[in-house]
């Protein structure tokens, strides 16, 4: 054995060689559990008015409570909790006084715990690095939230009635790397200090409106973050606001979500990301012209929004020009008609159009009623390289459109499953019992109808 931990797995963003998953061989693991027998204590199961005494712990896993804070033989206690560094109460009721006791704790979760309110006397916890309070029905924290000088991930995920945090004291919270707060209220605020968390590395979602105060520009020296990030702008946002944002600068994030069906296409080409994206989910009503800088996209979706103004195919992004493309799904566009324009057939001797993508998609485009297909000579033109990689075609709710590009397809060599769901017009022409043009599909391995 060359190794305690086998089988690394690494996050690929730039410049950052970080582990995010391993295994543990088992003689480590059996080593590690004599080692520390006496430092781990999980509780199956506790009653009411029971007392856990945490004299040598440093670690302890409560199962399952008995009974409710509200029983009348009171909530369970905890003590002699010097040496307790972590705490996982997930799933179960808990007394709220249970906060004073936990004073050298730095992990705490009381993920799922009917937690209503929380008291100041959090603040106590001062080497905290790790508090979950996901999943409950939280209104409000107080401010000595802010005095957790340590902490590096706070998790408030699914807390639905959480409207935002404290209006003072965020900037004190300069340690804080991860921010969790997908499926908060949708008036969720953030304070003014925001701009000051230089640290941060996650967080879930950022909304904007007219309502809650939250500006794009804050997001202009928060250069560290990365994974994953969703904004929202409801209505419409001043220009010079996205521009400061500088999205541009934030290179280690891998995944954006922009939703901004309202705004402006100048806002929307000022909200520009780091080449670096490798996937986009884009919903909008414009195309912004940078979509194809980002050379190392992988996945693509573009949603145009309830309200569908309808346009030529030429009016989208060149699309294939994005040479790592390997997922792309049109959704809500007023596309009447998709054309070469949207392929990109050219006159030159060697064309190879969207050479990685292996899943289309095309839903709710209920304007479509064309797919122009290629001539006899193009299909048969080995210069000429289209979908070598597809492997997937959907087509959703796309009522109008008539028929599928069956020479196209045909080129499409390594196609294996077609799905056509609430597409009238499809469903009835491709039937493999009843339809005419069954027979341009039937050498497809799957194919699908709903």
């Amino acid at each position: 054995m060359r190794s305690f931990f086998q089988d690394f797995e690494k996050d690929d963003e730039a410049d950052i060689n970080r582990v995010t998953k391993c295994k543990m061989h088992d003689m480590v693991h059996d080593f590690v559990q004599l080692l520390t027998e006496n430092e781990c204590l999980i509780v199956k199961r506790v009653g009411g008015s029971e007392t856990i005494s945490a004299q040598n712990a440093r670690h302890l896993n409560i199962l399952q409570v008995e009974g409710t804070k509200d029983d009348p033989s009171g909530p369970f206690s905890i003590w002699q909790t010097e040496k307790l560094h972590s705490c996982f109460l997930n799933g179960n009721e808990i007394p709220l006084n249970l906060f004073t006791h936990l004073k050298r704790v730095r992990t705490l979760s009381s993920y799922d715990c009917q937690l209503e309110h929380i008291p100041e006397e959090i603040g106590m916890l001062s080497q905290l690095r790790y508090l979950n309070l996901g999943f409950n029905q939280i209104k409000d924290l107080p401010g000595t939230i802010y005095d957790l000088y340590y902490l590096q991930t706070f998790n408030i995920e699914y807390c639905e009635y959480l409207c935002g945090l404290p209006a003072q004291g965020i900037h004190k919270l300069i340690n804080l790397r991860h921010l969790l707060n997908l499926q908060t209220s949708s008036e969720f605020r953030f304070p003014d200090g925001f701009e000051k968390l230089t640290n941060l590395r996650t967080l879930g979602i950022f909304r904007v409106h007219q309502g809650n105060n939250n500006k794009l520009e804050w997001f202009k020296d928060l250069n560290q973050l990365s994974g994953a990030l969703c904004i929202q702008i409801r209505g419409n946002v001043d220009e010079l606001q996205a521009t400061k944002a500088d999205l541009k600068s934030k290179k280690f994030i891998k995944e954006l979500k922009l939703s901004a069906v309202d705004a402006r296409i100048q806002v929307i080409e000022a909200l520009q990301p780091h080449p670096n994206l490798q996937i986009l989910h884009l919903c909008c009503r414009h195309s912004p012209t940078w979509i194809i800088t980002l050379t190392q996209l992988r996945k693509l979706a573009l949603d145009g929004g309830d309200e569908i103004p309808i346009i030529a195919d030429t009016d989208l992004p060149p699309i294939r020009k994005l040479p790592l493309l390997e997922e792309l799904r049109l959704s809500s566009w007023g596309l009447k008609r998709v054309g070469f324009d949207f392929l990109g057939i050219s006159n030159t001797t060697t064309t190879s159009i969207f050479p990685k993508l292996k899943e289309l998609r095309f839903s709710r485009c209920r304007f479509w009623e064309e797919w122009e297909d290629i001539s006899e000579e193009q299909q048969n033109n080995t210069n000429i390289s289209i979908f070598p990689c597809l492997e997937k075609l959907i087509l959703y709710g796309c009522h109008k459109l008539k028929a599928l590009p069956h020479r196209l397809l045909h080129k499409a060599s390594s196609l294996q499953r077609v799905r056509i769901e609430s597409c009238g017009l499809l469903n009835s022409h491709y039937n493999p019992e009843t339809g005419q043009d069954w027979i341009h599909l039937q050498y497809i391995p799957h194919v699908e109808f709903e």
